[in-house]
C-alpha cells in the first residue's frame, strides 16, 4: 500500500513537472514570437527614419525656394527661381527600385516649384498587423507603448494633416498662374507670366506658404525624434534579449 503510495506521488510531480516544463516551453515561444515582432517593428521604423531625413531635406529646399522668391520678389526672374531649384531640389520622380530622381533640368516651363507637395508616404503595414493581431498590447514596457502607438496615430495625423495644407495653399498660387496666363491672347511661356504679371496676391500666397513649410519642418523633426527614441528603446530592450 505505502509502496503504491509512494508510486502515486511520484507519478503526480511528474506530471506538474511535465506540465510545468511545457509552461515554459510555450511562455519562451510566444516571448520569442513578441520579439521577433517588435523587432520587425523596428525595422519598419528604421525605414522610416531614412525616409522621413530624405522628406525633411526636400521640405527645407522648398522653404529655402520659397523664401528666396518672398525676400527677392521685385527683382528675382523665373530662371532664377529655377537655378535656385536646381542647387537645393525637391520635385523628383520615383525610380527603379523605389530610389529617388531629383529633378534639376526643366525641358518644359511651368509653376510647379511654386506648388509641389511632396507627397508623405511612411511605411505602417507592420504596425497594423501588430494593431490588429494584438501583439502591440503584449508589450509591457508602457512607455515604449505609448510611443509606438503615437508615432503611427497622432504625429503621422499632424505630419499628414499638415502635408494636405500645403496643397490646399498651392491651390491659390495655382489659380494665380491660371488667371494671369488667361490674360494673354496667345500662348506665353509662365516665365513671361512669372517676370511681368507677379504681385502683391502671389506674393502673400507665397509668404503663407514658407510660414506653412516652416511649421512642417517642425512637426517632421520632432517626429524624426521621436522615431528614433523608439528605436533606442526596442534595441536595448528586445534586440538584448535575442
Amino acid at each position: 500500500m505505502r509502496k503504491l503510495f509512494i508510486e502515486g506521488i511520484v507519478i503526480f510531480i511528474s506530471i506538474l513537472a511535465s506540465l510545468s516544463v511545457d509552461n515554459m516551453r510555450e511562455l519562451n515561444d510566444e516571448q520569442e514570437i513578441l520579439n521577433e515582432a517588435v523587432t520587425t517593428l523596428g525595422d519598419e521604423i528604421n525605414s522610416n527614419i531614412k525616409y522621413t531625413k530624405e522628406h525633411i531635406k526636400q521640405v527645407k529646399n522648398m522653404f529655402h525656394l520659397t523664401s528666396k522668391t518672398v525676400d527677392n520678389f521685385n527683382e528675382i526672374t523665373f530662371s532664377q527661381v529655377l537655378k535656385i531649384h536646381s542647387e537645393k531640389p525637391y520635385m523628383h520622380s520615383i525610380v527603379v527600385d523605389g530610389k529617388v530622381e531629383y529633378i534639376k533640368r526643366y525641358d518644359i516651363e511651368n509653376y510647379n516649384v511654386f506648388i509641389w507637395t511632396n507627397a508623405w508616404e511612411p511605411e505602417d503595414v507592420f504596425f497594423q498587423s501588430m494593431l490588429f493581431s494584438g501583439k502591440l498590447l503584449e508589450i509591457k514596457n508602457k512607455i515604449l507603448r505609448k510611443k509606438i502607438e503615437s508615432i503611427y496615430t497622432n504625429q503621422e495625423e499632424r505630419i499628414s494633416g499638415m502635408h494636405k495644407i500645403t496643397g490646399v495653399l498651392a491651390q491659390d498660387i495655382l489659380k494665380w498662374f491660371d488667371e494671369k496666363e488667361n490674360e494673354f491672347n496667345e500662348d506665353v511661356k509662365i516665365s513671361q507670366v512669372f517676370n511681368t504679371l507677379k504681385n502683391q496676391k502671389l506674393k502673400n500666397s507665397l509668404k503663407r506658404r514658407r510660414n506653412q513649410l516652416s511649421q512642417r519642418i517642425i512637426d517632421l523633426e520632432n517626429y524624426l525624434q521621436s522615431l528614433e527614441q523608439v528605436v533606442s528603446l526596442i534595441n536595448n530592450e528586445f534586440k538584448a534579449i535575442n
